[in-house]
């Protein structure tokens, strides 16, 4: 089997990808990453074979263009929003029509050559992220079935479609016609690593979700000896993840710093999971805070008690399958689903937005995900749960039945 993996055009949306992808060389097939030209290093550095694709169309000036703005600053929208776009008023309706707008110019970049690459590679399968349209538009192009991959969300957000729902949006379905191939409404399933406790339904009618267990995969890194060294007081890891460029370049990130000094001196240890560029700009934090730049999120939150956290789907993930509790801080709408899913499942910790910048309050909550033992057991369920869903290895084979399902095309036969 050809295997063609699809990313999308930011190197932290490949990691998700990046398990399912390895389970299906180590199996025997071929694999491609097709990825815009600014991520082709970061699918060499998994040890993938990366294909460049498209233009870089300079995704931090779509992303902050003033329609956006919204989408990048502090505030909450209704509860369970991605599920229900009812509850949605017309300005946060707007946002989500601007989202749809920048993905449709990413899938844009990235199609006509995609597309070309397809129709000589000629896979079998198309496997792509699911903001990544331009993959669906090539699977259809050589008459292979496609799947969508999710990062985790709690939810398959559709902004493709109008209200989240089954109808393509115009812009959508341009991306098809353009290129002179048959439109599709979108893959044929989804992968979804989230685990079932955390998932919100599907706005619009039921697709077909493939579960798959999460793996950790947080690129390369070294595990310090401090990070296995037996401890006398609790460890909680204070980390921002990589949004915090996003909604903050060139300033220390106020989640760190924030959390730092709201947990000094209560007795844990206190270690700030950041990038070389967080830790250059992180400067007067309380002594006995120790700053851990690169160590893999797979080895550290293991040995941590506690995770305090921006509402990242790789670090909810990776702190859910280590069994570990929670208190999430989310400063942009999207980041706060996953803490409202971990506290609806006792998992986790979410305080109200008004509140979650105060010391205390942080402090506080901290204090009861150590101290309320049902806290660390609804962790433990989740982490075992999410042991029991099947793993990218397993999943190979959903993958290969799509593929020997398909009649092959006599230049797909002969390719292979």
């Amino acid at each position: 089997m050809r295997a063609l993996f699809v990313t999308w055009a930011e190197p932290t949306h490949l990691l998700s990808l990046v398990p399912l992808a390895w389970a299906c060389q180590a199996a025997g097939h071929e694999v491609r990453i097709a990825a815009p030209p600014p991520c082709a290093a970061a699918v060499t550095r998994s040890g993938l074979t990366a294909v460049p694709v498209g233009r870089d169309v300079a995704v931090d000036q779509i992303r902050n263009r003033a329609d956006l703005v919204p989408w990048r600053s502090p505030g909450r929208w209704p509860e369970g929003w991605a599920a229900r776009p009812e509850l949605l008023d017309a300005g946060q309706r707007a946002v989500l029509a601007a989202l749809a707008d920048k993905q449709f110019a990413v899938a844009r970049a990235m199609g006509a050559e995609l597309v070309a690459f397809a129709r000589h590679w000629r896979p079998d399968v198309v496997v792509h992220d699911t903001l990544a349209y331009a993959g669906t538009v090539a699977a259809a192009a050589v008459g292979v079935p496609a799947y969508g991959h999710t990062w985790g969300s709690a939810t398959v957000m559709r902004v493709e479609n109008e209200d989240l729902g089954a109808r393509p949006l115009p812009g959508h379905t341009r991306l098809f016609t353009d290129l002179d191939v048959e439109p599709r409404d979108g893959p044929t399933a989804w992968f979804d690593p989230c685990p079932p406790a955390l998932r919100l339904p599907d706005p619009g009618p039921p697709r077909h979700r493939v579960g798959v267990r999460y793996i950790p995969c947080n690129g390369r890194g070294v595990v310090p000896r401090w990070v296995v060294e037996e401890r006398s007081r609790p460890r909680v890891c204070v980390t921002a993840g990589v949004s915090a460029a996003k909604t903050g370049p060139g300033a220390p990130p106020d989640l760190l710093t924030g959390a730092a000094h709201a947990l000094a001196g209560r007795g844990l240890e206190v270690v700030l999971a950041v990038d070389a560029a967080q830790a250059g700009r992180l400067a007067g934090l309380p002594d006995r805070v120790r700053v851990a730049a690169g160590v893999p999120m797979s080895e550290l939150l293991p040995t941590c008690a506690a995770v305090v956290h921006h509402g990242g789907s790789g670090t909810g993930l990776t702190a859910a399958a280590a069994g570990v509790p929670q208190l999430v801080l989310p400063r942009i709408p999207v980041t706060a689903e996953i803490g409202e899913r971990l506290r609806n499942a006792g998992a986790g910790l979410l305080p109200p937005p008004e509140r979650q910048a105060d010391p205390a309050v942080i402090g506080e909550a901290v204090e009861a995900l150590l101290d309320d033992p049902r806290h660390a057991q609804a962790a433990a369920r989740l982490s075992a749960a999410m042991r029991r869903v099947p793993s990218p290895a397993e999943r190979v084979a959903v993958l290969e039945a799509a593929a020997s399902a398909t009649p092959a095309e006599p230049g797909r036969a002969a390719a292979a």
